[in-house]
């Protein structure tokens, strides 16, 4: 990895029965480091090769520390991936703050885990994963993921520098079984609220509403100038509530008791 910047991937893993939690693995200045976040607290996974995955589909994990022990297997099944580039032009952009991917939107799961004294089964388990790569995470921005088995809901919203100004970039992506909506800065969306746990967006004649509870988080750390030295909060299970409509008609709406958002207002 290259001095001052970093790169690093996000993978999400809910139970049937509602467990969930999700680990970062990130490449900055300081090499490689972990961190594992549940719906009650966040880790710091002291040694690396606690988890071994095998061929981007099989998590082995041997996680024993003070503060977290964890045990288990959990295999992804097929990955379902946008169809097109998530950063639209802007991927061919050089010099980026930071570049979003999205590698799976939604896919299945198997296995168990030990953690703690409870044993979680993760058969018919769903997940989700991205990934960031630049310099620096956003100085503000909103980013919300729902999965739910075959149907996901994420968006980025974020501030921007480019060359001598700056914009609000939004990236929201839709993806069910059958369709596949993208409502981005680079296609025509227009933000219309951020504000008081609400996110509204419509392009042309779609609209998409998210409503979230209380938000909290727990602290993770994000990068700056390649450093993980910035402190962030995310909050990984939160319930939130979600309409997709076309010309005033609903076409998608779901409540998601276990949705994840990070709600940063200042870098």
């Amino acid at each position: 990895m290259r001095k001052g910047r970093f790169a690093g991937k996000y993978y999400k893993f809910i139970s049937q029965s509602g467990f969930s939690f999700a680990i970062i693995i990130a490449y900055s200045n300081e090499g490689k480091s972990i961190q594992l976040i549940t719906k009650d607290c966040s880790y710091e996974i002291k040694d690396c090769d606690s988890i071994v995955i095998k061929e981007e589909k099989v998590f082995e994990f041997h996680i024993r520390q003070k503060n977290l022990n964890l045990q288990g297997t959990i295999t992804i099944d097929k990955l379902n991936p946008l169809k097109g580039n998530v950063m639209g032009p802007f991927e061919y952009i050089p010099f980026m703050e930071c570049k979003h991917s999205i590698y799976s939107m939604y896919h299945g799961l198997s296995g168990w885990i030990n953690i703690g004294d409870k044993k979680i089964s993760f058969q018919n388990g769903y997940g989700y994963i991205e990934g960031d790569a630049g310099k620096n995470f956003p100085k503000k921005y909103i980013w919300y993921n729902s999965v739910l088995p075959g149907k996901t809901v994420t968006i980025a919203i974020a501030h921007i520098p480019f060359a001598f100004f700056s914009f609000t970039g939004v990236l929201c992506f839709v993806k069910t079984e059958q369709e596949e909506l993208s409502m981005c800065t680079w296609n025509g969306v227009k933000i219309r609220k951020t504000a008081d746990g609400i996110v509204e967006l419509t392009k042309r004649k779609y609209k998409i509403h998210i409503e979230l509870d209380k938000l909290s988080g727990h602290a993770l750390k994000a990068p700056v100038q390649g450093d993980m030295k910035r402190i962030i909060k995310e909050n990984l299970v939160v319930p939130s509530k979600y309409t997709i409509s076309y010309d005033g008609i609903i076409v998608l709406e779901t409540t998601d008791p276990y949705s994840s958002c990070e709600w940063v207002d200042e870098g």
